[in-house]
């Protein structure tokens, strides 16, 4: 039998308890699918994940709890646009599209997700 620690069991003893929903998110993925695995689905090194897990992370944790919920949490936010609730994911992705807005739609978007109150990316006291 091995000694080796599962995610969840590294993450809680880094964590505590009351670890953020977004790290027992990834802790999961990351005994699902391994660390490797669950960094693809947020955009991150396998080393990153476990960094994060153990909560040794030298960067922000605001983008990691972003991109965790994202990919992971299933959440979802009302859009101004779309007059309903759509994916955080969604929200993620137009609101971070770049180049020329080649539509009616990506035009929308890169007008309103600047001063929209779910725009975590910006300063909202501005």
């Amino acid at each position: 039998m091995s000694n080796e620690l599962t995610n969840i069991e590294r993450a809680t003893l880094a964590w505590g308890q009351d670890m953020p929903r977004y790290i027992r998110l990834l802790a999961v993925a990351a005994d699902k699918h391994g660390q490797r695995g669950a960094g693809r689905l947020i955009e991150r090194t396998n080393s990153n994940v476990s960094r994060i897990l153990n909560k040794k992370y030298n960067a922000s944790y605001d983008e990691i709890e972003k991109k965790v919920l994202s990919a992971l949490g299933a959440d979802k936010v009302h859009c101004p646009i779309w007059g309903r609730s759509i994916p955080l994911s969604s929200c993620l992705r137009n609101r971070r599209r770049t180049g020329t807005p080649d539509n009616f739609l990506k035009h929308q978007f890169a007008e309103n997700c600047p001063v929209c109150p779910n725009n975590t990316d910006i300063d909202q006291e501005d």
